[in-house]
């Protein structure tokens, strides 16, 4: 449960999840309809889903304050999803594709911070 709280919250409503995994998957699908099947397009398919799904998810309420009360993993989150900027650079072989996954990774972390915020709005 911990691992889905940590996704969606507490208590997601059935909007948020199909919000969420819907975008997740639009993105996924536009990834690998740009690139073509590669295994370099698959994992950034699944990327795709993690990152555009998550800017929506971050942006739910009950995902904020399930990361607000742990502002040590807060940090951990940051790291990881920063850590991974590189690996879609190889993956994408730079260009433009890296440059859109560049954007989404800024929205993604964008929304996360400003939701750690008590009184964010």
């Amino acid at each position: 449960m911990s691992f889905l709280a940590s996704l969606h919250g507490r208590k997601p409503t059935a909007l948020q999840l199909f919000a969420s995994y819907g975008v997740g998957l639009a993105a996924a699908a536009l990834t690998i309809s740009a690139l073509g099947v590669t295994w370099q397009s698959i994992l950034l398919a699944v990327l795709a889903i993690d990152w555009c799904g998550g800017v929506v998810a971050n942006s739910a309420e009950t995902v904020r304050a399930w990361w607000r009360e742990r502002p040590g993993l807060s940090k951990a989150f940051v790291v990881v999803h920063l850590l991974e900027l590189p690996l879609v650079y190889w993956l994408a072989g730079g260009g433009l594709v890296f440059y859109v996954f560049a954007l989404v990774l800024a929205m993604k972390l964008g929304v996360f911070l400003l939701g750690g915020k008590k009184n964010a709005g």
